[in-house]
């Protein structure tokens, strides 16, 4: 029986090709479906938070807690941001949970951490899971902080930027769409090769990466070394170009790619379905 969750997410992908995401009755039957799955897996309360963290805009340190089911710890929520609209993606959606990885799995990755809300999911999900995750902008650095310090050592928070070299790149944007460029402050970025030997990581059960086009500089230098060691690898890819190089590379590494919504869920050898 198809569950409710993918008949939602199917009604939704035939609205959107059907009157296209930019309309105003696409916008509203996407809220309606996002209305009913906060119902299915939450309830009318958390609805109704998440709605009025999304309109309301409080200034600069206001923060609330909200409690999800599928979350061990609730996570702390700005007004007024992309919080609200984030945790609608990966805690209700459950966008990077379609494909589970082994229930053992030890290590994860996660580049683009943000406030800190995907790290939270699979470290619920996951009891024997350490996570290290990445984010260098100032204000996600200090959310995801407060919301992975409940699960103590099996989070390892670093203020990094994942890149092909360990270096110094600039930085630009304080939210979701917030990544490197040729402009903005100084961050200091890190590479997987170097992640891999500082904390002696013998395979990597999950990677996830968001980091708004640097995926091409880490897929440029030498992926082979790390792809070997990866069981699983959660991408989102911004540019059609960028598409074409890392489809090509995990062609070569013997990668199928299968595409939820905006995220690419890629494996070593496996046929998998979403």
């Amino acid at each position: 029986m198809i569950s409710k969750k993918l008949s939602m997410e199917f009604l939704r992908r035939i609205f959107r090709r059907m009157i296209g995401a930019n309309s105003w009755l696409y916008t509203a039957i996407a809220t309606c479906l996002d209305f009913l799955m906060t119902l299915q897996k939450e309830d009318l309360k958390t609805w109704y938070v998440l709605r009025k963290l999304n309109r309301l805009n409080t200034g600069t340190g206001s923060y609330q807690a909200v409690q999800f089911k599928n979350l061990v710890h609730p996570i702390f929520l700005r007004p007024g941001t992309r919080d609200a609209a984030t945790v609608m993606n990966n805690i209700i959606r459950e966008e990077y949970g379609q494909v589970k990885a082994r229930k053992e799995s030890t290590w994860m990755i996660d580049a683009g951490a943000y406030i800190g809300d995907t790290a939270a999911y699979f470290l619920s999900n996951y009891p024997g899971l350490n996570v290290i995750a990445l984010e260098p902008g100032e204000e996600s650095h200090t959310m995801a902080a407060r919301n992975l310090k409940d699960y103590g050592s099996r989070a390892i928070l670093l203020k990094r930027g994942l890149y092909s070299a360990d270096q110094v790149c600039r930085f630009d944007g304080n939210n979701t769409g917030a990544g490197i460029s040729g402009s903005g402050y100084e961050i200091k970025c890190i590479s997987l090769p170097t992640l891999i030997q500082i904390y002696s990581i013998p395979r990597i059960d999950i990677l996830k990466m968001d980091i708004e086009g640097a995926e091409e500089q880490v897929f440029l230098e030498n992926p082979a070394s790390w792809l070997r060691l990866t069981d699983l690898l959660l991408i989102e890819i911004h540019k059609p170009h960028i598409l074409g190089l890392i489809s090509t590379v995990l062609r070569e590494n013997n990668f199928s790619m299968r595409l939820h919504r905006t995220v690419w869920y890629c494996q070593p050898d496996i046929s998998y379905t979403t």
